[in-house]
């Protein structure tokens, strides 16, 4: 009783000494944020800007000021992380408010205000989803067909000595040449701009996840492979219960690396022949010199990105549970 006792007093303690040391930031987001709203409603950047102008930005800024007190409430292991997280959020919609939406330090017509570039959010939402479904509809179309044929020649390639000399010279000779380089042929001899960013797409990620394989193969302790044969494995059963397990680090590194260069890819592809999607939208409007949907073009860019990351990583470390880098040792790691 008295250890429970002891252990309960002791989280409580801690708890409010991770709380109290990062008191005065959560109380500076607070102030920043709402420094931000007050001057969003209350100084209209210009005579004629109506107070329905700024409801996006305001809802914005109520969004991320109560995103923030969820997470602090609701996981204060990583309030520190949290913390600083969105002090640097808050300070730049302060900034970006101030320096560009009250004062105008620079041209207004290039660099918009966020009451601006957030009223477009409202006006241009249908036009956004759809721009949206369409490019996480080649991404994954191209990404995905990418996993599933990388995974299993990469894996083979590792463990089979003949496949992985012809395999592994090409995939490092042609891993590096960027997949645009490919994209007036693309465009020229596939029957459409949707099939040409697929394979593009394809093409980008398929050597990143498959030299991820064969590293990763190769990274497997020989003796964990010795004590498999003993057991008679056929092939296949050596590949997928103790080569791919075994490997999966690696591989996951390879498709976050394959992942990123299908965003660049695609939002090349797009900013250079397609008439829809989120590169297209940025292009679209550029040509039109309307900054306020380029920058909020920009900006659901970014949202999408870090969206599709997040998930990314967490389906990494629900596979890699057992793994010290994400499964235990990481919190021990974060909680230091």
């Amino acid at each position: 009783m008295m250890s429970e006792n002891s252990f309960s007093l002791g989280t409580i303690i801690g708890r409010s000494g991770i709380i109290s040391s990062n008191g005065f930031r959560s109380v500076a987001i607070f102030a920043i944020l709402f420094a931000t709203l007050i001057m969003t409603v209350g100084f209209p950047d210009s005579p004629d800007q109506a107070v329905s102008d700024n409801r996006a930005f305001v809802a914005f800024l109520l969004l991320i000021t109560t995103i923030y007190g969820a997470k602090v409430y609701l996981n204060y292991e990583k309030i520190v992380s949290t913390t600083d997280i969105f002090l640097i959020i808050s300070l730049g919609l302060f900034l970006w408010e101030l320096l560009f939406g009250k004062l105008s330090l620079l041209d207004s017509f290039i660099f918009p205000g966020p009451a601006k570039v957030f009223m477009v959010f409202q006006t241009d939402t249908k036009q956004m989803i759809e721009g949206i479904v369409s490019s996480l509809g080649i991404l994954f179309a191209g990404y995905f067909l990418a996993l599933a044929l990388a995974i299993p020649i990469g894996l083979y390639a590792g463990w089979k000595k003949r496949l992985f000399d012809v395999t592994y010279p090409i995939a490092k000779t042609v891993s590096p040449i960027p997949a645009t380089v490919y994209l007036p042929y693309s465009l020229v001899l596939l029957p459409t701009f949707r099939a040409s960013s697929i394979f593009l797409i394809f093409i980008g990620a398929f050597w990143p996840i498959l030299v991820g394989c064969v590293n990763g193969v190769f990274s497997v302790d020989s003796r964990l492979i010795n004590s498999a044969r003993t057991l008679d494995l056929s092939d296949y059963q050596m590949v997928r219960k103790i080569l791919l397990p075994a490997a999966l680090p690696s591989i996951f590194s390879g498709a976050m690396i394959g992942l990123i260069l299908s965003f660049i890819t695609l939002t090349v592809a797009e900013m250079i022949a397609a008439t829809s999607g989120l590169g297209w939208y940025i292009q679209y409007y550029h040509q039109f010199a309307n900054y306020d949907k380029v920058t909020a073009g920009m900006i659901l860019m970014i949202a999408v990105v870090i969206g599709i990351m997040n998930i990314f990583d967490r389906i990494q470390k629900h596979f890699l549970r057992w793994h010290p880098t994400y499964g235990e040792g990481e919190s021990s790691a974060a909680s230091l």
